[in-house]
């Protein structure tokens, strides 16, 4: 069997392109999803105190708890790219 007739390169071949789409998507994504924390953070920073209650808390510990993961995620698809970690970043 030559190596071009190799099944499993045809796999990589045609799984790189959905990979690099998705990452892509996910840079995208967590850009605007940044933007819209900080004009968030500044609006509750000018806020009444009032205005930011227990529903706004529980939204922000929810979006918390799912960075995390998002995060470790990140870390494995870092480890399986055989990258590095970024300087002061964790």
């Amino acid at each position: 069997m030559a190596i071009d007739d190799d099944p499993r390169s045809t796999v990589v071949e045609n799984v790189k392109p959905a990979l690099v789409a998705e990452l892509t998507w996910a840079k995208l994504y967590t850009k605007a999803m940044h933007k819209e924390l900080g004009v968030i953070s500044t609006a509750i920073g000018k806020s009444p105190p009032t205005t930011a209650g227990a529903k706004m808390k529980k939204s922000a510990e929810k979006l918390h708890d799912q960075l995390k993961c998002a995060n470790l995620t990140v870390g494995e698809l870092r480890d399986q790219a055989g990258t590095t970690p970024i300087p002061g970043k964790k």
